[in-house]
């Protein structure tokens, strides 16, 4: 979780391509149920559009629905979603008691720059970020994570906060 820039997608890349977790991307369900394609941008003013109120449920909703699918095949997943607001954590928390909470963090220069390089399926640019910063406060559950750190260096820190919460995954790349 995080704000648009903090890094999530580098962690989940991380989870998916280091440690094996399946990667769902709130961005890609969003442009998927939109039927649009992940690569084109769909910008609309905040919370307006493809990014409104109701469609960001139904995107949190898919998500969830699919979680629960793969979950059930007995694999770890990673969610890659903004979660900014408690009725989306507390999705995850219905279905996945267990479930930790990483708050991706990154000092705003390096936010604003990010979004400003931007070459990614999100559509969230600075403007975004700057709305999203005003009303989040990130529940004290989460797990704080400086992403202004090398892979190698984020891959380690991940897997101690796994193994720290009981993880029982394999610490080798997947084949």
């Amino acid at each position: 979780m995080g704000l648009s820039g903090s890094g999530k997608s580098f962690l989940s890349r991380i989870l998916h391509e280091d440690l094996g977790f399946e990667w769902l991307r709130s961005d890609q369900i969003r442009k998927e149920l939109a039927g649009i394609d992940p690569n084109t941008k769909a910008s609309a003013d905040y919370r307006q559009g493809i990014y409104s109120q109701e469609w960001t449920k139904r995107v949190y909703q898919e998500l969830m629905r699919r979680a629960q699918q793969i979950a059930e095949q007995g694999k770890d997943v990673v969610l890659d979603a903004t979660f900014l607001e408690s009725w989306q954590r507390n999705l995850v928390r219905d279905s996945f008691p267990q479930a930790l909470f990483l708050l991706a963090q990154a000092e705003e220069k390096e936010i604003l720059k990010r979004l400003r390089d931007r070459k990614d399926i999100s559509d969230a640019g600075v403007e975004v970020y700057l709305k999203q910063k005003e009303s989040f406060t990130p529940p004290s559950y989460a797990i704080p994570v400086n992403t202004q750190r090398s892979r190698e260096e984020l891959k380690v820190a991940l897997q101690e906060i796994l193994l720290q919460n009981g993880w029982r995954g394999t610490l080798e790349r997947p084949e």
